[in-house]
């Protein structure tokens, strides 16, 4: 056992290399954003040798000297890799990732280990917390809402069976966590990767990236729920889905019944400014739902995205409130966060203590 091994403080080596569990291999590396290829550059062995590692059909199980190796270069404990998964890792295909072509597969596949590595730690936390329960399930719709007019019944119905009234959200990430939705914020270096979610063990997931924008935060979140109500068994990705969520998140943040009224009939940006302010809601989105009620003419509406682009507002990140945050898991901890409870956590689940802080608060992994 050489000394990187033994600074681990691995006393229980020979035992997780008998109890080896290969998805937990593919859990670190890609929780670290590793290829294949460049984790066994870094332990001085093969790819293919990784690959075996990893195989879920005929496994090759590491050595004990191995397993140290892999344990230093992936900065987990090697009782990591003795853990059974509590659900299984969250496939690409199963998230509502939107198109972007800056967000690489390793950000992805960072994001998505995160995520099942949260969800260990909410079910440890469950043993002494009582969570408030899903109820986005309950209210899921059995088949795809497409049409404009069923998208608009389908926010207010949704707003209402969430105990909301026709007036703005004032923080719509806390509504979501007392809804049973686990949302968590990406770490800086994944940031350039667009909001998603997924279910994971029957819970809701959102993951929001925080670009400075509170507007584009509440839109984003609103947009995944979109997804996770009525796009939770469809194939993701596909751009009549994204239309969708976008359609849904706008008549949610800006119910119809109440929003027309509201609404100026002509580019008074000064009332748009306001409405802003009320709402939560950017000017772009606010003059997209304007459109979209008949309160102005596609004329206005060209003329209105020209003089966003011009005055540097189309991303609206001016005048923006506070950027709402989950609090919910950080909350949790923070009650049963004594230094015992906190060891005896990492040690179940496999994990170090700065590993679990820092996926409940979101910095880097």
């Amino acid at each position: 056992m050489n000394d990187k091994t033994i600074a681990l403080g691995n006393k229980h080596i020979h035992l997780a290399a008998h109890l080896f569990q290969p998805e937990r291999l593919t859990l670190a590396r890609e929780l670290r954003g590793l290829t294949k290829a460049e984790l066994a550059e870094r332990i001085g062995r093969t790819s293919s040798s990784i690959s075996q590692f990893e195989s879920l059909d005929v496994p090759l199980k590491p050595d004990v000297g191995t397993l140290g190796e892999l344990a230093v270069a992936l900065s987990v404990p090697v009782q990591f890799f003795a853990r059974k998964m509590a659900a299984s890792l969250i496939h690409i295909d199963r998230c509502h990732f939107r198109s972007l072509r800056s967000a690489s597969q390793k950000a992805r596949r960072k994001l998505l280990a995160m995520g099942t590595l949260l969800y260990d730690v909410l079910q440890y936390l469950e043993r002494d917390i009582e969570f408030p329960s899903d109820q986005i399930s309950l209210i899921k719709s059995p088949r795809i809402i497409s049409e404009n007019e069923e998208i608009e019944a389908f926010a207010t119905d949704v707003r209402r069976k969430l105990g909301l009234g026709l007036g703005p959200i004032h923080d719509l990430v806390k509504l979501l966590e007392l809804n049973g939705v686990l949302v968590t914020m990406m770490p800086e270096q994944c940031r350039h990767v667009d909001a998603f979610s997924t279910w994971l063990g029957g819970r809701p997931f959102i993951f929001l990236a925080d670009k400075g924008s509170t507007t584009q935060l509440r839109f984003d979140a609103a947009h995944e729920l979109m997804h996770l109500l009525t796009h939770a068994d469809v194939l993701p990705g596909d751009k009549e889905l994204e239309r969708q969520a976008n359609r849904f998140a706008g008549a949610f943040l800006l119910p119809r019944d109440t929003f027309f009224h509201e609404c100026p009939r002509r580019l008074n940006w000064d009332l748009f400014n306001e409405l802003k302010e009320r709402w939560g809601v950017s000017l772009a989105a606010l003059v997209v739902r304007a459109f979209q009620l008949g309160c102005i003419s596609e004329a206005s509406y060209r003329r209105a995205f020209v003089q966003l682009n011009q005055m540097g507002e189309r991303f609206d990140k001016i005048d923006e409130h506070r950027i709402e945050r989950p609090s919910l898991l950080k909350e949790s901890l923070e009650l049963v966060s004594d230094e015992t409870y906190l060891t005896g956590m990492a040690t179940d689940l496999g994990l170090s203590t700065p590993i679990i802080r820092s996926l409940i608060e979101s910095n880097a992994i």
